[in-house]
């Protein structure tokens, strides 16, 4: 026994000595500084900030994020299709498709999008930052007639993209709201228009999209006595096959950001969507704050939102900000803060468990031994 033992005896120790060291670089792994990473290829610009993976395609304003640690991580998108110029024929103040003057497409098929070089920098407010832009002439289509073009070069159009290592305020006349660091990606853009069309607002529209399993929306919204509710709507459901009953009005906060959640069907929220309360309308000789009206269905793989925007006269300039992002909470991540915190129990419980594995070998080769002696045969006397 005095030979086996110790070599087993060794390995259970080398397992234990393993299972501590593995233990404690996974808890102290969450502590290392932040890194932000930027590559840019023909199709895409990549970036990777701490947890945060973030793909912004070439062929149209489209963000497509998820979480870099959690291998269960789904993919998420946000992206922007259309912009709509709109009269709200039936009164209801929601958005139509029939009630589109003209449509503007964002997709590659119809606009060639010119990309900036990235601004990929330091300073002491944001920290390691990151931002880009990408512009295009857009061409107004009568898409009742088959796509009909109707104009060109209607409008100028310019998404910015920006990270940061840090929080940062921002302010509109509703007050002050905070893009996050580090796990949340700005987005804000400007609509130049080049020639004036007679509407009554301009109508932006966003596509929100979540993977697997996270295939709920949860929109934060007004529940009319200045307090916040929640509605939950399942992004699997197609409304569009139905006759009637969509679109819904999202009711606004008297917040400066509105948001939509992106939820597991056990409620657990990963991601998010917000934007601007409000946008500036530029009309030439003043600027003025105009709160956004939005509309929003499901589509069977996820929802459309519409961001109504009034507008007066012959408006030359709007501006619109958003921003989106995941929550590390939703996230296995959270099981490395816990072990982070009970980095002692765990490193007790591997110790006992190594220990009775230990007492089990020990006990295991006495029986055997004893087993052994008992059964040898007994030699005759002469």
């Amino acid at each position: 026994m005095s030979g086996t033992v110790p070599k087993r005896l060794f390995v259970a120790f080398a397992c234990l000595a393993m299972t501590t060291t593995a233990f404690s670089e996974f808890a102290a792994s969450g502590s290392e500084e932040y890194t932000l990473f930027v590559s840019v290829d023909d199709a895409k610009v990549s970036i990777v900030s701490g947890n945060f993976t973030v793909r912004i395609t070439r062929d149209w304003p489209r963000v497509i994020f998820w979480h870099e640690i959690d291998p269960f991580s789904p993919t998420f998108e946000v992206s922007f299709p259309r912009i709509h110029a709109h009269n709200d024929s039936d009164g209801d103040g929601l958005f139509d498709a029939e009630e589109a003057v003209l449509t503007a497409f964002l997709d590659s098929n119809h606009v060639e999008w010119n990309m900036t070089p990235i601004d990929q920098g330091y300073n002491s407010q944001s920290g390691e930052h990151a931002s880009f832009s990408m512009r295009s002439e857009l061409n107004a289509y009568l898409v009742a007639e088959n796509e009909t073009l109707v104009m060109s070069n209607w409008a100028l159009l310019s998404f910015w993209f920006s990270i940061t290592e840090n929080p940062v305020e921002y302010s509109n006349s509703k007050g002050v709201y905070v893009v996050g660091g580090g796990t949340q990606l700005r987005m804000n853009f400007s609509l130049v228009v080049n020639e004036c069309i007679d509407v009554e607002s301009f109508v932006l529209e966003q596509f929100l999209q979540g993977g697997a399993s996270t295939n709920m929306f949860e929109l934060l919204e007004s529940d009319g006595n200045n307090d916040t509710e929640t509605t939950v709507i399942s992004g699997t459901i197609d409304e569009r096959k139905f006759e009637n009953g969509y679109p819904h009005e999202f009711r606004a906060t008297p917040n400066p950001v509105q948001e939509i959640l992106f939820a597991k069907e056990d409620g657990v929220t990963q991601a998010f969507y917000r934007w601007g309360s409000e946008v500036l309308v530029d009309q030439g000789d003043n600027s003025t704050a105009v709160d956004i009206d939005s509309s929003y269905f499901t589509t069977g793989n996820g929802m459309m939102l519409h961001s109504i925007i009034a507008i007066d006269n012959c408006t030359n300039q709007i501006d619109f900000e958003s921003s989106t992002g995941i929550f590390e909470s939703g996230f296995i991540g959270g099981v490395r803060d816990w072990i982070r915190e009970y980095s002692e129990l765990v490193v007790l419980i591997g110790v006992v468990t190594v220990s009775l594995v230990i007492v089990a070998m020990v006990m295991r080769r006495r029986r055997k031994r004893s087993g052994v002696s008992e059964a040898a045969p007994v030699e005759e006397l002469d």
